[in-house]
C-alpha cells in the first residue's frame, strides 16, 4: 500500500439510500444526489495542514476528513478548517480511516495505537473510544451504519482482527456502545477495508491483504470468504450493496462482484493503485482515488480518467451532498474539489 495503510469510507458508501431510509437517514441521502457535474474540473483547495489526509466523508454538515497527527478537518463556509487537531485521545496518533452514520450526523475515525473516536458534526462534540476491548494495534479500517446513538460500527486492524460495536441502552437508560467478540476472518492477514451493505444493515464486507474478500450477514459473528480468484494486486478499499460489491486494487484494477451470480470480474480502470472508492447509489457513478494525482469515475460512457492540478497520491474521494463539492484528499495535506 502506497502512502497509507487503510481503506476509506464515506457517508453514502457505508449507509446508502436504502439503508439510510430504513434508519431515518433518508432526508440526508436524498440531499447528496445533487453532486457536482462530472464535466467540471478538479481544483486544489487551500489546506490547513501539510500532513497527509487519509479519508474523507460526506456528512449532514458538509465534508469532513481525517489524517495524520489525529487531524479532523471540515469545510466551513467554503474554507477548510481543523476542528480536531490531536485525535480522540489527544495523543496525536494518525487517523487512517473514517466512517459516518446513516443520518450523517456523526463521523467515526480510527488509526494508530488503537486510536478510535467519534465527532458530532452539528455540535462539535468529540468522543474517545481508544483501545476498545484493550486493543492497541493500529486500526486500518472502520465502517458505520444506522442513525446516531443507535449505530453499528465495525473496525479492523493490522492483525486481522475485526470488532463490532452497537449502541444499546444500559441500566441507567443511556445508550452506550457495547463491543462484541473479536473475529479474524482472514486469519492474521491485515484487513485494509470494511463496509456495510447499503441494502441490508446486518451485512458487511471486508477485504484482506492476502487478496481475499469476505461477507458477514450476522454483525461480525461469522464471515464467509467470497473471493477473489486469481487476484494478484494489493487490495485497498471495498464498497457494496445488495447487487454489487467493488474492491479497488493496485495496478488500476477494480474487482466487481455480482452478488446474484456470485462471480467476480476484474476491470482495468487505469495504471495507478486505486486507494479509495465512493458511490451514491446502485444506479449512480462510481469514483475512485488514484496514486499520482489521478481520479477515475465510471460514467454512462465507461471509466473516465481525470487529471488534477497535483501529482501527489490521492487516498480517498467523496461525492458532494446538498450541492456541495465532490472532494478528494491525499498526501501532503492535498485537498481537491470539483
Amino acid at each position: 500500500m502506497t502512502g497509507r495503510s487503510s481503506s476509506r469510507r464515506t457517508f453514502l458508501k457505508v449507509a446508502g439510500g436504502a439503508a439510510a431510509a430504513a434508519v431515518g437517514g433518508g432526508a440526508v441521502a436524498s440531499q447528496a444526489v445533487a453532486q457536482s457535474s462530472p464535466d467540471a474540473a478538479w481544483s486544489e483547495a487551500s489546506s490547513p495542514t501539510s500532513k497527509s489526509i487519509t479519508s474523507v466523508v460526506q456528512t449532514a454538515d458538509g465534508p469532513h476528513a481525517v489524517g495524520s497527527s489525529g487531524n479532523v478537518l471540515a469545510l466551513v463556509d467554503g474554507e477548510w478548517r481543523l476542528v480536531v487537531d490531536s485525535g480522540p485521545s489527544a495523543s496525536n496518533n494518525p487517523l487512517n480511516d473514517a466512517a459516518v452514520t446513516s443520518d450523517g450526523e456523526r463521523i467515526w475515525f480510527a488509526g494508530g495505537s488503537g486510536a478510535m473516536g467519534a465527532y458530532d458534526v452539528e455540535t462539535g462534540k468529540k468522543y474517545d473510544y481508544t483501545a476498545p476491548d484493550g486493543k492497541t494495534s493500529t486500526w486500518e479500517a472502520i465502517a458505520a451504519t444506522g442513525a446516531i446513538d443507535r449505530e453499528h460500527v465495525i473496525v479492523a486492524n493490522g492483525s486481522g482482527e475485526v470488532l463490532h460495536g452497537v449502541f444499546e441502552e444500559n441500566d441507567e437508560g443511556a445508550y452506550c456502545i457495547q463491543w462484541g467478540d473479536v473475529v479474524k476472518p482472514a486469519g492474521g492477514s491485515t484487513i485494509p477495508g470494511v463496509a456495510f451493505s447499503r441494502g441490508d444493515t446486518d451485512t458487511a464486507y471486508g477485504i484482506s491483504t492476502s487478496q481475499a474478500a469476505f461477507e458477514t450477514t450476522d454483525y461480525n459473528q461469522t464471515w464467509t470468504k467470497i473471493g477473489v480468484s486469481n487476484a494478484n494486486e494489493s487490495f485497498y478499499d471495498v464498497l457494496g450493496d445488495d447487487d454489487v460489491v467493488y474492491v479497488s486494487a493496485g495496478g488500476g484494477t477494480i474487482y466487481r462482484y455480482d452478488c446474484g451470480c456470485r462471480g467476480w470480474t476484474p476491470v482495468d480502470v487505469g495504471e495507478n493503485a486505486l486507494q479509495g472508492l465512493d458511490r451514491l447509489g446502485p444506479a449512480e457513478p462510481v469514483m475512485a482515488a488514484g496514486n499520482g494525482g489521478y481520479v477515475y469515475e465510471r460514467t454512462a460512457d465507461g471509466w473516465q480518467e481525470y487529471d488534477t492540478p497535483v501529482g501527489s497520491d490521492i487516498y480517498d474521494v467523496a461525492y458532494g451532498g446538498d450541492g456541495g463539492p465532490d472532494v478528494a484528499v491525499g498526501s501532503g495535506g492535498t485537498i481537491l474539489e470539483r
